[in-house]
């Protein structure tokens, strides 16, 4: 989702539990999945587990997957925070008075390797460029570092921060952790993409109304 800026803070989670659980799992189970590292080559020195996904990028109805079920309390905590944060938007709110809540899309846990990188990308399709991308750092370190558009900062581990991923953007992790990431995608119903006024004022976003924008090749300037 396009926002005025690169990064949003949500605020700082207690993470204690979610952080003792997933560190707990076994390495083979963050190379279970090579869908998204062999889908998208930006992703080429990442590791995933799909906790809520489907492969469609579907932008209702998403799957649970089997891993979901482990972390499930500390999930469902980390939503009701994220739910909060948009409710108390006007605009948001308003839209879910018209069109329902606001609901999880995709969740996944993603580990970037020591020394690896994830090179500069804009993300794209009807889903992503629909929904709100919120990143909640399970394990880092000072020097992994993410940049959007022109600015980089370090993401502290507990925190729940929104990145505008219709900028281009990228990953370094130059510390000797892998850096290990909670991704969740949250759809507002009904909510827009920021160029929706200007190149379709009188219809809803889809994909088809929207598929110019989504795949464009350069970055989305509608707000700067």
């Amino acid at each position: 989702m396009n926002f005025k800026g690169n990064f949003r803070k949500i605020q700082a989670l207690d993470i204690g539990s979610l952080r003792s659980k997933v560190l707990s799992f076994r390495g083979i189970d963050l190379a279970s999945n090579v869908h998204r590292q062999k889908s998208f080559a930006v992703h080429k020195d990442t590791m995933s587990i799909p906790l809520m996904f489907d492969e469609d990028f579907r932008h209702s109805n998403p799957t649970l997957q089997p891993e979901y079920k482990a972390l499930a309390p500390e999930l469902e905590l980390i939503y009701s925070t994220i739910r909060a944060h948009f409710d108390a938007d006007e605009t948001a709110r308003d839209l879910q008075i018209k069109n329902g809540d606001g609901y999880p899309i995709r969740t996944l846990l993603t580990r970037l390797s020591p020394g690896g990188e994830i090179m500069s990308h804009m993300d794209r399709n009807f889903s992503l460029t629909h929904c709100h991308r919120v990143h909640i750092p399970i394990q880092t370190h000072p020097d992994a570092v993410f940049t959007v558009g022109d600015e980089t900062i370090h993401l502290p581990e507990g925190e729940a921060w929104e990145i505008n991923n219709r900028r281009m953007h990228s990953v370094l992790n130059a510390s000797p952790l892998p850096r290990i990431h909670l991704i969740i995608d949250w759809v507002i119903p009904g909510e827009p993409c920021c160029c929706a006024q200007s190149r379709h004022p009188e219809t809803s976003c889809s994909p088809a109304a929207c598929e110019l924008t989504d795949w464009a090749t350069e970055p989305c300037n509608c707000l700067q």
